[in-house]
């Protein structure tokens, strides 16, 4: 499950592997750091810097590190219909032969996706379970009870707060209600696996980080940060999103931005 518990997306992602996966970054290396940091350490740290790290020991007490099996996965999910992302080579949400491309989505039970996890069926299409906002709450809600709702240290630093909106009823009160969608963000039409450096020369310069994030690690990747993430056997990550703090760094990137239309103006 590729996106599991989003919670809200921009200001920085905190993925939680129950098991292992690898992340790609563009930085000379990312810190690993022994122990989860306190709420004030970590925004001093990492957030406000806007830098990546891999967090050892966070989530050795979640049932899920131990329970997650396909055997457990089998029995307590197996018969359940969920939806499935279906592509030809792995990508979507991407840009393929200039669109933006989502994947197809069929309704299956788990067990059968499993079944294609396990290679007991073959297929030439790329099967994977992935949701924005977010199918480890909505499809598989028998398995929140092995995760944590939420990360304390990190809501605690980034103040977490849930989104939602004033709607009036018949008689004039007003009730609370939470929001649900989820806002389109530009996206960076780049494979860094094999990049076009005729269309991106800029890209040349880029210095890219292979990390493996192994099972009971955390990593926390900044907002704005381009990444791409492989999986090299079945795996299972938690993403917690938190919304940005629109500051100086988010002025600066908006001035780059803005920067480089001019420039391809000229």
């Amino acid at each position: 499950m590729a996106e599991g518990a989003a919670l809200r997306a921009v200001r920085g992602c905190l993925a939680a592997f129950p098991r292992e996966a690898r992340e790609l970054g563009c930085v000379e290396s990312v810190p690993y750091l022994d122990r989860p940091p306190s709420p004030l350490e970590f925004y001093r740290e990492w957030v406000s810097p806007n830098k990546p790290c891999i967090i050892r020991n966070a989530i050795g007490h979640w049932p899920a590190l131990r329970k997650w099996t396909l055997a457990y996965l089998r029995e307590v999910v197996g018969h359940k219909v969920v939806s499935v992302a279906v592509t030809p080579n792995g990508y979507a949400d991407a840009v393929f032969h200039d669109r933006f491309v989502m994947p197809e989505e069929r309704q299956m039970p788990f067990m059968d996706f499993l079944d294609i996890v396990e290679k007991k069926v073959t297929s030439p299409s790329v099967f994977y379970v992935q949701k924005q906002c977010s199918n480890l709450t909505e499809e598989f809600p028998e398995l929140i009870c092995d995760v944590q709702p939420d990360i304390p240290w990190m809501s605690e630093a980034l103040e977490l707060y849930q989104a939602a909106t004033y709607k009036v009823s018949e008689d004039g009160s007003f009730e609370i209600v939470d929001e649900k969608t989820a806002e389109k963000v530009p996206w960076i039409p780049l494979d860094p696996l094999n990049p076009n450096l005729e269309r991106y020369p800029e890209y040349a310069q880029a210095k890219p980080l292979q990390c493996t994030v192994k099972a009971g690690e955390m990593l926390y990747l900044p907002s704005l940060w381009f990444h791409h993430v492989q999986q090299s056997h079945g795996c299972i990550a938690v993403n917690y999103w938190y919304d940005m703090e629109y500051d100086l760094k988010y002025s600066y990137y908006q001035l780059l931005d803005c920067l480089t239309k001019a420039m391809k103006v000229l």
